[in-house]
């Protein structure tokens, strides 16, 4: 469902401008300055809610600066004034003002990235990184419109007013005006470091890990919601070959410790791009050091999922923990995100909560600012992605996150669920890179690592649901997932089967022996596989982006040699082979309204039997009016929904089960308004 800018906050995720214990109502440091305190001292106040934060600091009595979109103010607070705000039930946290160190350079040595630039000459040119966020200021030198920043995107709607239409204006200078924090995330992914070319220590003493990469800004405005966030998505894979877009970076998030919902509009908008082939980072949150407490985006298994480390290579106090045992609730890696020196988008709050002071060069307060959280590590990985991209550019997707973990350091003391694999090693990274076999085309005909749904459906050699003419003989193998697989040498030996789904994938093993097969696809030839290796190998071969709504057929026939066969992966399951699809419409009408923001609801209930394979609902309406859909099962839990700015909008789901389903319609603006929903269910039944 959508939500305003200011309801879904880049809060949840963006930067804090501190590095401090998130878990405590005060802030570790501020507790060991408090019993000797005796005058005031620079404070920053959270509130649970953005509309408390006057309330709370105008009782005080004191000046204080209030931040435009997150609920944070600066002021100068007495112990006194400390213990009493800390009693105020209105108020999330208190955290010492700290002074902040310049760290943009240091997460390139601490993770031995200044080697990769110095010593590989590896700066990650020739990859583009859009980053989804508040927008871009590209009038700062280290991020130039049409050099640095080649497409500068603000997103728009106009909420069903002017045909409900997503407005993309493309070129503009500064799409990053009232945030900072976009600017900021820019920075640390590709900055050029132009504003510091002369620094004695370095030369672009502040620039990016990938610094010779380009960028594209998705400015969102000064929050992302969900509404703007699918918006970007589409954006960036509209145009991702026009652009040649290989990463989307998000240091934003929301529901912090949901469940894993492979349905949620964000989450099939993640999908779609990593099946395209674009790497995907999303910011674990900064909900820590509680257990389960990772961003719902963050955990998709498609995308990579960035914890934030200290300047000492430990794991953040405030960077969102998973779940222990549970391997989808897990960060991916953990990257440097305490007090992260970047670019700073001027006349913007955030960039005047974190100002650098740096003598030797004053200027530095006008180009830079310090901010910590795990937005701020996640753009540096989806630097790094483009480092490991300029050494190997036909590394998939699948394989780009592997390297990651694989080089990664290990962290001592801490739990996988905690810190992921490890801390992030950019040289060590680089190195695997380089010797990696790229399967970037297997990936993009279809042999990707993660479903729609998160795993694939794994489905035996030895389902009953496939057919086999003549002898195929069972081989043992430690090759093959549940350790057998059927081979044969049988003149005019095949095996076929029948599924619905979106992708499947079958699975054989070769041979030194040689053999052929011809492959088909609804009747239709797809080719021969060829069964020769030198050594035995598991190979895959793909189909995806197939209709959901129809049954599909697979033969394998033998041409000559030894053939085998060693299951399915599915996005979708097995069928009957006398299965057929009869799809029945159905209508709905109502009206909903007056509303604002979902506050007035309508329903309608709907029985589904256990044979439904697919559901479309559409949503139409007359008027002027933003209306939501969603589709919820018997627990009331959403299922599936549609949360654009378009009408109509359109639900599609597969249920797993039966039973009693309820069709929503929100207002999330509305008058009195009229619609309709058009319900066509698709049901699986057998002809006898």
């Amino acid at each position: 469902m959508k939500k305003t800018l200011l309801a879904l906050s880049v809060s949840v995720l963006a930067a804090t401008t501190f590095n401090v214990n998130a878990d405590a109502l005060i802030g570790s440091k501020l507790q060991t300055l408090l019993p000797t305190l005796v005058q005031s001292t620079k404070v920053i106040v959270s509130t649970h809610h953005y509309n408390e934060l006057d309330n709370v600091m105008t009782a005080l009595n004191v000046p204080y600066l209030a931040l435009k979109v997150l609920p944070m103010a600066g002021t100068s607070l007495t112990r006194s004034q400390i213990n009493t705000l800390a009693k105020d039930s209105r108020v999330k946290s208190i955290y010492f003002d700290a002074p902040l160190e310049y760290y943009n350079y240091n997460s390139g040595e601490i993770t031995s990235g200044h080697l990769v630039h110095d010593d590989y000459g590896v700066y990650g040119e020739g990859s583009t990184i859009a980053v989804l966020d508040s927008g871009v200021d590209a009038t700062h030198p280290d991020l130039l419109l049409g050099e640095k920043t080649i497409q500068n995107v603000k997103i728009a709607g106009d909420l069903d007013f002017a045909g409900g239409k997503n407005l993309f204006l493309e070129g503009v200078p500064n799409t990053d005006t009232s945030s900072g924090h976009g600017t900021h995330v820019g920075g640390t992914v590709a900055g050029s470091g132009e504003a510091s070319r002369d620094d004695e220590r370095r030369s672009f003493y502040q620039a990016g890990i990938a610094p010779k990469a380009t960028l594209v800004g998705l400015g969102a405005g000064e929050a992302i919601s969900i509404l703007y966030a699918i918006a970007g998505f589409d954006y960036a894979i509209a145009n991702s070959e026009r652009y040649s877009i290989d990463v989307i970076t998000n240091s934003w998030g929301g529901g912090d410790g949901a469940s894993f919902d492979p349905n949620n509009p964000t989450n099939q908008a993640s999908y779609q791009a990593y099946k395209k082939g674009i790497v995907v980072t999303f910011a674990a949150s900064n909900s820590g050091p509680d257990d389960n407490t990772l961003n719902q985006y963050a955990i998709a298994p498609w995308v990579i999922n960035v914890a934030a480390g200290t300047t000492d290579r430990q794991l953040a106090d405030f960077s969102s923990r998973g779940v222990e045992g549970d391997w989808i609730k897990t960060p991916d890696i953990t990257a440097p995100g305490s007090a992260i020196v970047s670019t700073r988008a001027l006349n913007t709050p955030l960039g005047a909560a974190g100002p650098i002071i740096d003598p030797a060069h004053p200027e530095y307060h006008l180009y830079y600012a310090s901010m910590s959280g795990t937005s701020m590590a996640t753009p540096f990985v989806a630097g790094v992605v483009g480092l490991l991209l300029e050494v190997n550019p036909l590394l998939s997707p699948d394989q780009v996150e592997q390297i990651l973990k694989d080089s990664a350091d290990e962290m001592p003391g801490y739990k996988v669920h905690q810190v992921g694999a490890g801390h992030i090693n950019v040289k060590a990274a680089v190195d695997l890179a380089i010797v990696t076999t790229g399967e970037r085309a297997e990936f993009l005909n279809g042999q990707t690592g993660w479903s729609s749904q998160g795993v694939w459906s794994e489905v035996s050699e030895t389902d009953n649901n496939i057919n086999y003419k003549k002898r195929w003989a069972v081989k043992n193998s430690t090759l093959s997932s549940d350790g057998t697989f059927k081979q044969t040498r049988r003149r005019n030996a095949q095996i076929s089967f029948d599924f619905i789904g979106d992708s499947v994938q079958l699975k054989y093993i070769t041979n030194n022996r040689k053999g052929h097969a011809e492959l088909f696809l609804d009747g239709k030839s797809q080719g021969l596989l060829d069964y020769y290796s030198p050594q035995r190998q598991v190979k895959t071969v793909a189909f995806r982006d197939l209709s959901t709504d129809s049954v599909h057929s697979i033969s394998l026939k033998r041409i000559n040699g030894t053939v085998s066969f060693d299951g399915i992966l599915l996005d979708g399951q097995l069928v009957d082979s006398a299965a057929v699809i009869i799809k029945t419409d159905s209508n709905f009408a109502g009206s909903v309204g007056p509303s604002y923001e979902n506050m007035e609801v309508s329903d309608h209930d709907i029985q589904l039997t256990d044979n439904v394979s697919m559901l479309n609902a559409v949503l139409t309406w007359s008027g002027v009016a933003d209306l939501d859909f969603d589709l919820l099962n018997e627990a009331g839990e959403v299922v599936a929904n549609s949360a654009s700015l378009d009408n109509p909008e359109e639900i599609n789901f597969r249920p797993t089960s039966g039973g009693l389903y309820t069709l929503r319609v929100n207002g999330y603006i509305s008058v009195a308004t009229d619609y309709t929903i058009e319900v066509t269910t698709s049901k699986l039944e057998t002809n006898d």
